[in-house]
């Protein structure tokens, strides 16, 4: 089994390995799961031979059990079909509607929570962490919240990196042990010189939101955000208010799909990976808090705005992507997209927003396998210009 860090982040590797020809692919496997696809009476791509052949190889080649893809344009489902199963024991079809860990993708309700708190007066970006925290943190003072919300703390990050690669944080007894962690840690942060992608400066900046707002994260988000928002299936996992029945979540084990082994204590992942949902419910949600129907205009220019280094430099991803506040930013066929993705637990998602047509497209799934580029071969065939 991969790092079970990897399943907080979506750029995890791809594995596997093309045991069919591609004509088996075309003339069996395609057409037996079409059978098993469901889709509701959207639009249908032009070229569904080319789609269904990308996203069936893409499935055969990681066992994947069940995903669906959705599209929503100017607040309307325009596209939903669904493939494989959700419970494959059970034979029950997966679907849009299959709740399920969204992993990082909590990164962007984070990010417009530490927002929401500034347009309050409540918080700054510019704060240094110290100024937000109830407990002493070892350079604390050194660190802004905008450099935090970037990536370009260079925090340690307990969550199984570095330094801490040995570290079983997924057995962890409570929050407070990653602060001891840190507090112990003789990593000496260069913040607002280097990208790299950290959990852990994403689980304090929760704790920010709790401390600042005098609520827990789980309930600012469902006052302030999920309450824009009343029919739609979001849940926080981080405590004990609700826990909604999540769909089985299954991981490659040699050339089969098994249900996933070891999962994560959602409680300790916080404001960097506890949100779960349906596909759609999420999509409207993404593009609301990147399109300002939730935030203001100021803030949602802030979300969407380029990360700088110190030197001015735009902060850049290992996919060459520009980061935003808690979103990647970058093109698509010259088009701007806003996106976010997420893995834990065995669920993957990915979301993508298209802001000059209002176009959000996205996809879940329930097997421990990257989504996103199965996703962008789908791009590369202009399917979506069609919605």
């Amino acid at each position: 089994m991969f790092p079970i860090f990897w399943l907080l982040i979506l750029g995890y590797p791809s594995g596997g390995s093309d045991l069919l020809s591609e004509e088996t692919v075309r003339y069996f496997i395609v057409p037996l799961l079409f059978l098993l696809a469901s889709c509701s009476e959207k639009t249908e791509p032009s070229n569904k031979d080319e789609f269904e052949q990308i996203v069936s190889s893409y499935m055969l080649k990681h066992d994947y059990v069940g995903l669906s893809i959705a599209a929503i344009k100017d607040g309307d489902v325009v596209f939903d079909r669904a493939y494989g199963y959700a419970d494959q024991n059970r034979k029950e079809k997966f679907s849009a509607k299959k709740v399920i860990s969204l992993g990082s993708n909590t990164k962007t309700l984070t990010a417009s929570a530490i927002l929401l708190l500034q347009e309050r007066g409540l918080l700054n970006l510019s704060d240094p962490l110290e100024k937000h925290l109830p407990f002493k943190l070892q350079h604390s003072e050194k660190i802004t919240l905008q450099e935090m919300l970037c990536h370009s703390s260079d925090l340690s990050d307990v969550f199984g990196v570095g330094r801490f690669e040995d570290y079983v944080w997924q057995k962890a007894k409570s929050q407070k042990e990653f602060i001891d962690k840190l507090n112990l840690d003789s990593h000496e942060p260069m913040a607002g010189e280097r990208y790299r992608y950290n959990n852990t400066a994403y689980f304090l900046l929760g704790l920010v939101v709790e401390h600042v707002s005098h609520q827990s994260l789980g309930d600012f988000f469902r006052e302030y955000i999920f309450a824009n928002m009343p029919e739609a299936n979001l849940y926080y996992l981080g405590d004990s208010f609700y826990s909604p029945i999540l769909a089985p979540s299954f991981e490659k084990n040699g050339f089969k799909a098994n249900l996933y082994e070891s999962p994560v204590e959602y409680r300790v992942v916080g404001g960097a990976g506890a949100l779960a949902g349906d596909l759609v419910s999420y999509l409207r949600m993404f593009k609301s808090l990147v399109s300002g129907e939730i935030l203001s205009r100021d803030s949602s220019a802030m979300l969407q705005s380029v990360c700088r280094f110190k030197d001015g430099s735009e902060v850049i991803n290992e996919k060459k992507q520009n980061i935003g506040l808690g979103i990647e930013v970058f093109k698509i066929n010259g088009e701007t997209v806003y996106s976010r993705g997420g893995a834990l637990n065995g669920y993957v998602s990915a979301v993508y927003y298209f802001p000059s047509r209002k176009l959000t497209i996205g996809v879940t799934g329930n097997t421990w396998a990257p989504l996103a580029p199965m996703l962008e071969s789908l791009f590369e065939t202009n399917w979506h210009n069609e919605l």
